[in-house]
């Protein structure tokens, strides 16, 4: 429930993982810890059918890391799918699509703060940095407030997080500008904003609230509020976000539960997860302007249902349904495939000095 983005937090334990061995091995000898690049990716196959449309999607997410010393970190972040699905002729083909999810490098200036710069997923609420990767989401069905705000932006950012006065409350931030990209792969706005948290290790609760200003267009301003709680006495995650625009975007919210079955012998690998959701069109769209919005140009509430079964610590097979209510747009939502997931070191680990792991 921390603030830092999920990859990195996968960086620092995949480097303790990979680098702390050589610690072990060397039984208590000086030695000398080098961190090496890694390689994540999660390679996914889902099949898709809405309303009774078909959309069966391959897609591989690659994720490299690259640390520089003990101060700086490069990561980037690509995917790229292919979605077969019928056209208007009834002919199946596939469409591929790719970008680049983010290329930041990041400079560790201190316990406290971290600067990035380059392209990096914007800070506004909690799903878009912490449960957007497929390997990562409990349902692989979007929220409907996640166009609300811009996903990506492009030039730096300023986070962190400190005790607040108290061990028991810690506060977190992150702080960014972005610069406008036309390009249709690496679109970005010209906006600003950031996000705030109070995390409370006790209870094991976050709450906090985000804000984004574009400065460009219609220039309009976005607010969102966000709660994750893990109680102690529970394999259970809640989570919730709320998001509003001022211009023409809409508002919206949804709530999620994530329940582990492993206080159950044969069921421990299971999961099982919810998610309601409202979103609320901007009054007084026009027609025109409410058709080329699409999804945000109609009030829709949804509510979705599903299973994630981890075969193996990487392998993870997943299913939902979901019941989509929007003015002549009711739709079942239904979601099966599968997610794997790789770990790889790309340099040999060194442990004791004169050794090799």
């Amino acid at each position: 429930m921390r603030t830092l983005v999920w990859a990195k937090r996968v960086a620092h334990a995949c480097l303790l993982l990979f680098l702390g061995l050589s610690s072990i091995g060397a039984h208590g000898q000086d030695e000398e810890i080098k961190p090496v690049p890694i390689l994540v990716g999660y390679p996914a196959y889902f099949t898709r059918v809405t309303g009774g449309q078909v959309q069966d999607a391959p897609s591989f997410s690659p994720l490299l890391l690259v640390p520089l010393g003990d101060k700086w970190l490069i990561e980037a972040k690509g995917n790229l799918s292919d979605t077969y699905a019928k056209n208007a002729k009834g002919d199946y083909i596939g469409t591929v699509s790719y970008g680049l999810g983010y290329a930041q490098i990041d400079y560790i200036a201190n316990r406290f703060v971290t600067v990035a710069a380059g392209r990096f997923i914007t800070p506004f609420g909690i799903y878009g940095e912490r449960l957007a990767p497929n390997w990562v989401r409990a349902l692989q069905v979007s929220p409907l407030t996640g166009p609300i705000t811009s996903g990506s932006s492009l030039g730096g950012m300023l986070r962190g997080g400190f005790p607040a006065g108290t061990d028991k409350i810690n506060l977190n931030y992150a702080f960014y500008f972005s610069t406008v990209n036309t390009n249709h792969l690496l679109a970005t706005d010209r906006s600003t904003g950031g996000r705030i948290g109070f995390f409370m290790p006790g209870p094991r609760l976050e709450i906090g609230a985000s804000f984004q200003q574009l400065l460009q267009l219609d220039r309009s301003h976005a607010v969102g509020l966000h709660a994750e709680w893990q109680p102690n006495a529970l394999p259970l995650t809640l989570r919730s976000e709320y998001a509003r625009s001022s211009g023409i975007k809409g508002s919206g919210y949804w709530i999620e539960s994530v329940y582990r079955l492993n206080q159950l012998p044969y069921l421990r690998r299971l999961e099982v997860a919810g998610r309601a959701q409202q979103f609320f069109a901007a009054p007084k769209l026009t027609k025109a302007v409410a058709a080329k919005l699409g999804a945000l140009g109609r009030d829709t509430n949804q509510a979705d249902f599903g299973l994630n079964y981890y075969l193996r610590s990487d392998v993870r097979a997943s299913a939902s349904y979901g019941r989509q209510f929007a003015l002549g747009k009711n739709a079942n939502i239904w979601v099966i495939g599968m997610t794997y997931r790789f770990i790889m070191p790309l340099a040999p680990t060194s442990g004791a000095k004169g050794g090799a792991l």
